[in-house]
């Protein structure tokens, strides 16, 4: 009935729900998925209108130009008006379609106004259905007209003014995690810049659901998907990595890719597969033959955000943490790196290029509290506002420690990651990739084959030796998997986030298309599947990290 007409639709939705015959969330979803689906039919009419020829011919005029320029611009309130206007939906929508508005844009704009809709509706008719087109009719005016002064300069400057004075006077009256958990002392650690006291260290993103959050990235995915005419394509970014790093790939095998000339720039690092008749005697010939020493980081192939990533002191505490490592299953050895800067350097070189780009370089600060010469680390856990978010997790690791009093100023690391998942505190480093940088990954990126999009993760021991592309170390090499994470810097709002992510995947289906271009074929969906699956079954049996 939503092909016909919404609010009838939506009128009878709502007479089904208040003789009890229908589910308010039932009606809600099945109402929703046919609005969308109709809006997709007109927007999709309007794309195959351009196969018409003489309807072509009449949309490639400089007028119809310049129609288009206007109505990307005002694309928010052009679409918000169609649902309150009766008889303007379907034409904006087919002209969307055959102006080829973004489809991304378009799609993200109606799902939320389509959800507002309905939801509004379907309240004010089971509510009150004798009351309900008044009332909907002094909303939608009020809403059109609110959406119409936003437009005028002058009511924006008038908006922007009563906004901050109203922010001004509620921001002090918030909890700390509405106001970004802001930090009560500067983080200063050896060679990374420092954070201010006062600054935020839980981001708008990050308070975000992650499932909520990912939504508006998976539809981007099958917008691009259907644009490049195959959704697994980003596994041919990087013909010479397992499904082109994007999932499920062998870590070791991405360290692999760089060249003998460039080896230097990695941690040392050898691999075993774990078996369970391993004695201390074949580790220790494993460690001897790899040239490496104690301590040593041992972490899984096949791995994720640093699970079962662990500092291991000497052979039996290796052995130790194979016994709780699953059977058969490779573990990396990797030398140590002691330097606390640690950094995520995308690197991104379209296929045919000479040189890349740095496309984004974040630093990690690994979760860590400072003592004070009183208090336990429970407590300075407890003060700390990025310690406190994971506390469960810091607590599980440090059972032992817990009561134990760190002396005035001492830095006491919390995990030997930092990830976000543990607590790591991203900030953008954008500033400080420099051209000097950018050559040494060009230098690195020449010996590995056809690795043309991923993130290098790096320890490195200050940021003016890492400017001049000096005193740094590979930890690991991401494939089209990776995020660049500098969009989790707390700084940064919701959108630019959202408009960081879109970025990258557009730009990933890119290189994948060029790649495919010259003849290196993506995987089936059906093999990509595999691949997570396969990841995702290791991940629970992986031990604690540390």
């Amino acid at each position: 009935m939503t092909l016909l007409h919404e609010d009838v639709a939506i009128a009878a939705g709502a007479s089904l729900i208040s003789v009890g015959t229908l589910n308010i969330g039932v009606a809600a979803f099945a109402l929703l998925g046919g609005i969308i689906a109709g809006d997709l039919l007109i927007y999709c009419l309007g794309i195959l209108s351009l196969r018409v020829g003489w309807l072509r011919r009449r949309t490639e005029g400089p007028l119809l130009e310049r129609c288009r320029k206007t109505l990307e611009h005002n694309l928010l309130p052009a679409l918000v008006t169609c649902r309150l206007v009766p008889g303007v939906l379907f034409p904006t929508y087919f002209a969307c379609g055959a102006m080829k508005v973004p489809f991304i844009r378009f799609i993200l704009i109606t799902l939320i106004t389509a959800t507002i809709h309905v939801w509004l509706l379907l309240t004010l008719m089971t509510s009150s259905l004798e009351a309900a087109a008044i009332e909907m009719q002094a909303i939608g005016i009020v809403v059109v007209l609110t959406i119409v002064g936003l437009r005028t300069r002058t009511v924006r400057r008038v908006a922007s003014g009563v906004w901050a004075r109203l922010s001004r006077s509620v921001a002090p009256h918030l909890p700390d995690a509405l106001k970004g958990m802001p930090t009560p002392h500067a983080i200063a650690l050896p060679g990374m810049p420092v954070v201010p006291a006062g600054a935020k260290t839980i981001g708008y993103a990050e308070r975000v659901p992650t499932l909520l959050f990912y939504i508006p990235l998976v539809i981007q995915w099958f917008a691009l998907g259907i644009r490049h005419r195959s959704l697994s394509l980003p596994t041919a970014a990087n013909p010479s990595i397992e499904a082109g790093g994007l999932l499920g790939e062998s870590k070791i095998q991405c360290i692999d890719l760089i060249g003998p000339e460039a080896r230097h720039w990695v941690a040392g690092s050898c691999d075993l597969v774990n078996r369970a008749n391993l004695t201390i005697a074949d580790l220790e010939t494993v460690i001897a033959d790899g040239q490496m020493s104690f301590p040593l980081v041992a972490k899984p192939d096949i791995g994720w955000r640093g699970i079962g990533v662990r500092l291991v002191q000497d052979v039996p505490d290796l052995l130790r943490y194979l016994n709780e490592f699953p059977e058969n299953c490779r573990v990396i050895l990797q030398d140590y790196i002691p330097y606390a800067g640690e950094a995520g350097v995308f690197y991104v070189r379209m296929p045919g290029e000479v040189s890349g780009r740095i496309f984004s370089m974040t630093f990690r600060y690994f979760p860590h509290v400072v003592g004070d010469g009183r208090s336990n680390l429970r407590a300075l856990i407890a003060r700390d506002p990025r310690a406190s978010w994971k506390a469960d997790l810091h607590h599980e690791a440090l059972a032992n420690r817990l009561d134990e009093v760190p002396p005035e100023g001492e830095i006491v690391r919390l995990s030997l990651v930092g990830s976000s998942r543990v607590g790591g505190l991203y900030k953008d480093a954008g500033a400080h990739a420099t051209a000097t940088l950018t050559a040494r990954f060009d230098e690195i990126a020449d010996t590995m084959p056809n690795f043309h999009f991923g993130r290098f993760d790096i320890r490195f021991a200050s940021v003016e030796q890492l400017q001049r592309g000096e005193e740094f170390q590979i930890i690991e090499v991401n494939g089209a998997g990776a995020e660049a994470i500098h969009m989790w810097d707390p700084e940064f709002r919701l959108a630019d986030a959202y408009a960081v992510l879109f970025q990258q995947q557009s730009l990933m289906f890119e290189v994948a298309a060029a790649n495919r271009a010259l003849g290196f074929k993506p995987l089936t969906v059906m093999e990509l599947v595999r691949f997570q699956q396969r990841q995702q079954n290791l991940l629970p049996l992986y031990p604690a990290s540390n």
